[in-house]
């Protein structure tokens, strides 16, 4: 599929016959005016059999209606590495007040300042699968005490505890770092709420790398005022693009960027040897990589 949305030759989408859908990352990236036309294609579509996407994330309704029809899906965790550097980044910055050296190297002036350090600091994952595990990773080799939140942990885990979900609020306050890194379903309430937000360590940091919809936006405002937590790392918001009234844009403690801590270059080469991989697979006949079914 072009950029427009066409296919090449002339073909038609509505009754082109396909057997195999493969959404690459520039479909997200570049080409937002094939984005819709191509899910249109793929949604429309008698003959498909595999649908392959590079995202890890499967929350939204249309991977369930695909799969729903018979069709097998296929997932890619080619992200962990590009948003877990990005997390160590955001955090070293804040930690750091980067900003000031930025800003002294403006005005020429030759000025320090001390900063915290991430060793020694105890971080809080919540979601401990691809992404929330390669966290986990490189924040303990900065030296950080890192406890991870799963539903059903292997005992694998590379952390240091791992909580349940239903004591998660009692873990807050012991975090000087708390992460998301877990699925979301608009039908369900935002993670992050009051409570959620009133059980954090003052001083702390909440980086959001997950779904916009796990925090309630207007909960979180309110609790920087109050400092719990001091700082809000956001690279998902629950409406994208954010809207520009929004006050999330102009507050000083918080961190925005969009959607855009997966950018890492290397992500197109992985997903295309995985990519290329279940191609064979899928000839041969043998078992798919990362093939996913219906959520129970």
């Amino acid at each position: 599929m072009q950029k427009d949305g066409s296919l090449p030759g002339g073909a038609d989408r509505d009754t082109v016959a396909i057997d195999v859908a493969a959404a690459a990352f520039d479909l997200f990236d570049a080409y937002e005016g094939a984005l819709r036309p191509f899910f249109g294609m793929v949604m429309r579509s008698t003959t498909l059999r595999w649908f392959s996407v590079p995202n890890a994330g499967l929350d939204s309704p249309v991977f369930t209606a695909v799969l729903e029809r018979g069709v097998r899906l296929t997932n890619a965790h080619v992200t962990d590495i590009p948003i877990s550097e990005f997390v160590l980044r955001s955090v070293l910055d804040h930690y750091q007040q980067a900003e000031r050296w930025r800003d002294a190297q403006r005005r020429r002036a030759w000025d320090r300042h001390q900063f915290r350090e991430v060793a020694g600091t105890t971080w809080l994952i919540v979601g401990l699968g691809t992404i929330g595990q390669a966290v986990a990773v490189r924040a303990k080799a900065f030296g950080a005490r890192v406890i991870g939140c799963r539903r059903n942990p292997t005992g694998t885990e590379p952390v240091d505890a791992v909580v349940a979900p239903n004591d998660l609020l009692s873990a807050l306050p012991s975090a000087d770092v708390v992460v998301l890194s877990l699925p979301s379903s608009p039908e369900t309430p935002p993670l992050v709420d009051a409570t959620f937000l009133a059980s954090m360590a003052e001083g702390s940091v909440l980086v959001n790398i997950a779904r916009g919809s796990l925090v309630d936006e207007g909960a979180l405002l309110s609790a920087l005022r109050q400092g719990r937590p001091a700082a809000a790392i956001l690279d998902v918001t629950v409406t994208e693009p954010l809207p520009k009234k929004s006050a999330l844009w102009s507050h000083p403690n918080v961190i925005l960027t969009p959607h855009n801590s997966a950018g890492g270059f290397a992500r197109y080469e992985r997903y295309d040897d995985l990519l290329v991989d279940n191609l064979g697979r899928y000839a041969r006949g043998e078992p798919l990589r990362n093939e996913v079914s219906i959520p129970r």
